[in-house]
This record gives C-alpha cells, structure tokens and sequence, in this order.
C-alpha cells in the first residue's frame, strides 16, 4: 500500500504524525516540481504549504482512484497554476530549475556526475514548462505515464508523445549548451 496515503488515513483518523510524515516524505521533491513551474523559490514553498492546507480542509477528498502521491502533485500544480493567473503580470518569465545537489552529494562524488546534472537542471529551465513538468514527473518522481496524465489532466497518449517531445527538446538544448553524451 502507499505509504503517502496510509499517512493520510492515519490524519484523517485524528493523529497528527500522519500529516507530518506526509510533509517529510513529499515536502523536496513537490517543493522542487512547483518550482519549477513558477519559477520562485519562496513563492513555491507557498503553495507547498498551500497544498498541505488543502489537504486539511478537505478531508476525504481523496478517493483512492491513483497514488496518493499523484494526487498530491496535481493539487500541487493546480495551486501553481492558479498563482500564475492570478499574478501573470509579475511572474518572471527568465526563471529556471534550481540545482539541488542530493542530500548525500559530498566531495568524494564525482564531479563529472555533478556537472551533468547541473546541465540538466540549466537545460530544463530551456524547454517549455510542460515538458519541464512531465520530465520531472517521469524522471524525478518516478511516476507512471497513467499519473502523469491525471495530474497534468491528459490522456496516457498525449503524455507518450509529450515525453517523446520533452526528451527529444532537451536533448537538443544540452547540445546547445555543448553537452556531449552516449
């Protein structure tokens, strides 16, 4: 079972350590995907907290249709989105993926892997948000293409081809950037 979503049971249920788990388990890695949709990371950790409240007022919203974690993330890219209409005229347009090295990244790693990453994360900040969104998804987050779908609102097909694109659009910007690879 999910562990997201035995948490959330455990919340609904009256002890408080569910949602604080639920916090620790999601709290990076949806940071990081609002993020990267807004572009701003103190306005991202906002609707992380957003997202959080939204899943107090609504108990028992959640029905059990996905994975927990899918349905967090849309909740998440829905309160992204809605910022982004609401403030349009003063969102920066030249925001971009913030490098986070891994919490065990030390010295001792090797540096050729740190660069590659950190092109990665410059190269994402190229494409379009969309496919910034769905590679996120498929890669960092290790979703389906069936939870990417439910929560960029697509059919499974529509995800297919826009991870085809997303891959094929980033594969382009990190040559632009001299990136050379296998």
């Amino acid at each position: 079972m999910d562990k997201g979503y035995e948490s959330y049971q455990r919340f609904l249920a009256g002890d408080k350590k569910g949602l604080v788990e639920i916090m620790e388990l999601y709290s990076d890695s949806l940071a990081a995907f609002i993020n990267g949709i807004v572009h701003d990371g103190h306005v991202a950790e906002d609707l992380m907290q957003d997202t959080y409240l939204e899943l107090i007022i609504r108990e028992c919203n959640f029905r059990g249709e996905s994975q927990f974690k899918t349905w967090l993330f849309k909740i998440a890219r829905n309160k992204a989105i809605d910022h982004i209409r609401k403030h349009r005229r003063i969102i920066p347009v030249d925001g971009s993926f913030v490098f986070q090295p891994d919490a065990d990244f030390s010295v001792e790693r090797n540096a050729e892997d740190y660069e590659r990453r950190k092109a990665v994360y410059s190269a994402m900040s190229e494409i379009k948000p969309l496919y910034a969104q769905v590679l996120y998804l498929s890669f960092y987050e290790e979703m389906s293409n069936g939870e990417i779908a439910s929560v960029i609102e697509k059919s499974n097909r529509q995800v297919e081809m826009l991870i085809y694109r997303a891959k094929d659009s980033l594969k382009k910007a990190l040559e632009k950037e001299g990136f050379e690879y296998e």
